[in-house]
């Protein structure tokens, strides 16, 4: 960048940053390497490759945020800090692309100079200091992005999930305040923020209510012990369920009375007792001859 530009944006410095063909750049798998991190063998990420090849406008976006590199005094080469998965899904990245007669894509590197500590150091940092963005957060994006006038399987790509689940996300933004904040706070599960979302306001209210009373989480928390609690009060009881979905069933292949459906549904046929088989005569005696 030139001199004045920096001057015009106020920078206080600047840094090289360097494009590379992500097959030269190196991750290491020697495990007494201060560089080695076992996620480096980890699959490559379908949802990653798919987000590098996303070309709304006809050019790849490539691989947005620049990994860190340094350069190895012995072999020359380039070591990977931080961005193992993303060199190894600009290199998958790459084959299809050479498949589909387009451009490959570069991989950006800022290279530092440090030592065996420092640079194990920086690792460290690098994974453990990001802030994932909250549900609703991801929504109010992708909300945005669709007002530009794209659409929902753009957002899935650029999320990395699918269709469906940028729908559920996006139906968090019709959701009463309670319900959005309740998911944000880790109050409760996102897929349960996604089925209250879909309630009417009160019903939602006081479906969080109950949740919230009988089947509380943990924020931060994934599992919980009260994870089968909270399917019950969401869902209901699975025997009604089952109940439900015969009902369901009969209904959508047999014409049969109402009364007989509403039956089936509340579980009043599990209540009637069965007939009782007449009892069987007693055998005639067998004559003696």
């Amino acid at each position: 960048m030139p001199k004045a530009s920096r001057d015009a944006l106020k920078a206080k410095g600047k840094r090289d940053l360097y494009m590379f063909d992500p097959e030269d750049l190196v991750i290491v798998e020697d495990e007494s390497s201060p560089l080695y991190d076992e996620r480096s063998k980890l699959p490559v990420s379908e949802s990653l490759v798919a987000n590098i090849m996303f070309a709304p406008d006809g050019v790849p976006q490539g691989v947005l945020e620049p990994g860190l590199g340094a350069r190895n005094t012995e072999t020359g080469k380039v070591e990977i800090i931080d961005g193992r998965q993303r060199v190894k899904a600009a290199r998958e990245a790459n084959k299809r692309l050479a498949e589909q007669g387009l451009e490959p894509v570069r991989m950006p590197v800022l290279l530092q100079r440090a030592n065996a500590h420092r640079a194990m150091g920086m690792l460290i940092s690098s994974n453990e200091h990001r802030q994932d963005d909250t549900p609703l957060g991801k929504a109010k994006k992708a909300q945005r992005y669709i007002d530009l006038g794209r659409d929902e399987s753009e957002v899935a790509t650029l999320l990395g999930m699918s269709t469906a689940s940028v729908k559920n996300l996006l139906s968090l933004l019709d959701a009463p305040a309670v319900i959005r904040h309740a998911v944000d706070a880790g109050q409760i599960t996102v897929s349960a923020g996604y089925k209250l979302a879909k309630l009417e306001p009160e019903e939602a209210k006081a479906k969080l209510a109950e949740l919230l009373e009988k089947a509380p989480r943990t924020p931060g928390k994934k599992r919980s012990r009260n994870a089968q609690v909270a399917s019950e009060v969401l869902n209901g009881d699975s025997k009604n369920r089952t109940a439900e979905a015969i009902a369901d069933w009969i209904k959508s292949e047999y014409d049969v009375p109402k009364d007989m459906i509403d039956g089936i549904r509340s579980g009043a046929w599990k209540k009637q007792k069965p007939p009782k088989e007449p009892k069987k005569p007693p055998h005639p005696k067998k004559e003696e001859k």
